[in-house]
């Protein structure tokens, strides 16, 4: 049997507030075709999981969710609209724009640990302390004279990303949201650091021609 949910499925559950915008009949608020015309419907505030159609969890199952995400795609090709009203073509664009941004969030662990975060707590990244270790990475990248010197400091802050990305999502399973939180502030300041490399790199090959 297959794992990838049918679209009439997927429509789900009527949602008496919500209607197709064509036939007015009710509609679900995670339907992307009406369940009753088949016609697109608008692009509506839901949940990157129930986007996708996948259970809401931090530990997903990717392949299945590769696998919804290619037949949900398939499905709002837009050769599949060319002959249809504007309204529905655009309504298809904006489908598939918002099924690529819930996928490509849930695909990345750092950004799905994010997205999670917020689902479930109020995030406040002024009130994480810098810890020592991003002072002297900087301090390091600061008076890096070579690109041997700035690889170093990339590799440094790059382990340190891959190390707090798995505690992240530790803290995130236990549910420790203060923890997550200041967690999700240092691998901010890492990713900065690696971005300031990168830009270093650059100026000097450039410099050396």
């Amino acid at each position: 049997m297959s794992n990838v949910i049918g679209l009439n499925e997927f429509a789900g559950l009527a949602n008496s507030a919500l209607t197709c915008w064509l036939c007015q009949k009710p509609a679900s608020t995670r339907a992307i075709f009406c369940h009753h015309c088949g016609t697109v419907q608008p692009v509506r505030d839901i949940d990157h999981f129930a986007r996708l159609g996948i259970e809401r969890r931090i530990d997903l199952d990717v392949e299945h969710m590769d696998h919804q995400y290619a037949a949900l795609s398939r499905t709002l090709d837009p050769q599949r609209f060319l002959i249809r009203g504007m309204g529905e073509r655009t309504n298809a664009s904006k489908q598939l724009e918002a099924l690529k941004d819930a996928y490509e969030t849930l695909r990345d662990p750092l950004r799905r640990g994010r997205y999670w975060l917020s689902l479930h707590h109020e995030h406040d990244a002024a009130q994480a302390e810098m810890q020592p270790m991003i002072t002297e990475l900087r301090a390091e990248l600061s008076t890096a004279a070579e690109p041997v010197a700035c690889d170093r400091v990339a590799q440094k802050a790059g382990q340190a990303l891959e190390d707090g990305i798995m505690g992240l999502m530790q803290a995130l399973r236990g549910q420790e949201w203060e923890k997550a939180s200041s967690t999700l502030v240092h691998l901010d300041w890492l990713e900065s650091i690696l971005g300031d490399v990168r830009t270093k790199r650059s100026d000097m090959a450039q410099a050396s021609r």
